[in-house]
Formats: structure tokens, C-alpha cells, sequence
């Protein structure tokens, strides 16, 4: 009896398990490129609100923005005259802040909210490109005849927004920024992973395909860099006690100097602030309006400004 090919059986086993283990890589990276791929995708393709009638007072107003895009949004003018911007997080729109726009229009306060550019079939960028969004809208504000104050309040993505926003616009005088990060790469890579595990290289890749969806690198989306540009107005700054480390609130009032108040709510985390301290939140954010309102709008020198925001955030603390 003739034996068998042995040595041929084994390089034939080889082969297959060479052709299986490259399987295996395939596969894996096919998973590791897709799960990136499809969360960039998510960031930067959010979901439009639906449309919904305005609330008492409010009416419906059509924007465009420098870059061409139509856009709906809200108005209720003020009677105090001064007015507010509202800028929403992630996947928000003009109906976002309704309990920010209670309170502010309680108070007499004038309100304008619109939507993002995803509900005009644009990419997000996250804050970025969104700044036309915030640009058309403080412009339409700056022409009612009603308005002689203005300032801006954002929540999240809406946060880094109205900061980008106002540090180029020095007509708005006030700005809340609430749970925004301080800059997108960070954000992006901020949980702890071992390099080169799966973890490492999705958040890696996620901030490519970010890159390569919006023509951006995340890196330059930074609030932290934008801040500095912010230190001759008052800034109230909200973190949540359990996301202050990742949002780095600290880092961001160190950057806007003296002119920054930080209000650390206790056990919140991001975007809980107004449901663990309702009443608190609203008197916070009205109390640094009016603080802010009621400050000098020609301050003669540094010293006379630091003095006057000081002030401000000395009204703010406990």
C-alpha cells in the first residue's frame, strides 16, 4: 500500500491556516474601520427635531446663513430690551431649550433660537460651521428694534458654538456655556484605553473619518483656544460634577481669566444640570444676565474691568 502525501497534507494546512489567520485580521479591521466609520457618521448626520408650532409669543422666522443655508428658528422680542441666543447640543434644534427660553422670557427677557445645519441636509461639524448658524442669527437679532443688549446661552455642542461665535462678535456682552467640551480631539479621545487596543484605534479612527466627513481636524474645534478671546466679558461656565474632569471645566475658566464664573453642579453629569437643580439653574443664569446687563458697557481700563466682572462672579458664588 502507497502512503500517503504527507508533506504535501501539511503544506496544505499551512496555506489554509495562513489564509485563515488573514481572514481573521480582515475581518477584524472590517469591524474596527466599520464601528468608526458609522460613529463618525452618527456625529456628523444627526437627526432633525420635527417641526413644532412656537410657543405663546414666539413667532416663526427664516434665516440664511453666510454660507447659503436656509433655516427656521423663533423670536419673542424682549421687553427689557436685551436678548438671548440659544444654542442646543448635539441633534437639537429651535425646540431644544424650551425651559431656558421659560425662564428667560419670565424675566422679560427676549429669546431667538433656530435650527443647525442637519436640517438642512448639511454634515455637523460639532460647533464649527455652526458659527454661521449663530452669526445669521445674532445678526437678525441685532437689527429689532427692541434690542439693545445681547447675549448668548448654549448647552453642549451649543456651548462651543456661542463660544467660537462670540469670540469673533464682540456686540454679544454675555455668554453661558454649559457642559461644552474643550476641545473635540480631546473629547473624542478622552476615555482610557491601552494603545493599539480596539478601544485606542476606534477613538483614533473616529476623529479621521471626522476629519475626512467634515474637512476639519477635530483638534482645531477648541473652545479652550477661543476663551482667551472672551476675557473682557462675563462668562458663566456649568459643568456637571461627574463629567467636570472630561469636559476639563477648570482648564476652560483658567483660559477666559477673570471674567469666568464656573458653577460645578453637585452629582450631575452631562446635560442633568437643570433636572437636579431646576431652580437653582434658572436663578444662576438670570442673576449672571442681570449681573452682566448692569456692568459698565465702556470700561476705561483693565483693572476697572476686572474689578466689574469680579463682581459678577462674586454674585454668582454660594
Amino acid at each position: 500500500m502507497k502512503s500517503l502525501p504527507t508533506k504535501g497534507i501539511r503544506f496544505s494546512l499551512r496555506r489554509f491556516a495562513k489564509l485563515f489567520a488573514l481572514g481573521l485580521i480582515a475581518a477584524y479591521g472590517g469591524v474596527i474601520v466599520g464601528l468608526s466609520y458609522l460613529y463618525a457618521y452618527q456625529l456628523t448626520r444627526p437627526v432633525c427635531p420635527p417641526p413644532a408650532q412656537p410657543p405663546p409669543g414666539f413667532r416663526e422666522i427664516t434665516l440664511t446663513t453666510a454660507d447659503g443655508l436656509t433655516l427656521g428658528g423663533w423670536w419673542r422680542p424682549p421687553q427689557n430690551g436685551a436678548a438671548i441666543l440659544l444654542f442646543p447640543g448635539w441633534g437639537g434644534g429651535r425646540t431644544s431649550m424650551l425651559h431656558e427660553a421659560q425662564f428667560l422670557t419670565e424675566r422679560g427677557y427676549g429669546v431667538a433660537s433656530m435650527d443647525y445645519r442637519a436640517c438642512a441636509g448639511e454634515i455637523q461639524t460639532l460647533g464649527y460651521r455652526e458659527v454661521n448658524e449663530f452669526n445669521a442669527l445674532l445678526d437678525f437679532v441685532l437689527q429689532q428694534p427692541e434690542v439693545s443688549w445681547v447675549g448668548a446661552s448654549g448647552f453642549s455642542v451649543g456651548g462651543t458654538t456661542v463660544i467660537l461665535g462670540a469670540a469673533a462678535r464682540p456686540e454679544v456682552r454675555a455668554v453661558v456655556a454649559s457642559g461644552n467640551y474643550a476641545n473635540l480631539y480631546d473629547e473624542i479621545t478622552a476615555d482610557t484605553a491601552v494603545p493599539l487596543s480596539p478601544k485606542w484605534q476606534i477613538q483614533r479612527l473616529v476623529a479621521l473619518f471626522f476629519t475626512f466627513r467634515t474637512g476639519i481636524s477635530p483638534a482645531r474645534i477648541s473652545p479652550l483656544e477661543a476663551l482667551p478671546k472672551l476675557k473682557s466679558r462675563p462668562i458663566l461656565l456649568i459643568h456637571g460634577e461627574k463629567e467636570i474632569q472630561r469636559t476639563r471645566g477648570y482648564a476652560q475658566q483658567t483660559a477666559a481669566g477673570n471674567s469666568a464664573a464656573l458653577w460645578i453642579v453637585p452629582e450631575a453629569d452631562h446635560g442633568e444640570y437643570w433636572l437636579i437643580a431646576p431652580e437653582e439653574y434658572a436663578q444662576r443664569v438670570i442673576e449672571f444676565f442681570e449681573a452682566a446687563r448692569a456692568a459698565p458697557s465702556n470700561v476705561k481700563s483693565d483693572m476697572d474691568n476686572i474689578a466689574v466682572l469680579n463682581d459678577i462672579i462674586l454674585a454668582l458664588k454660594p
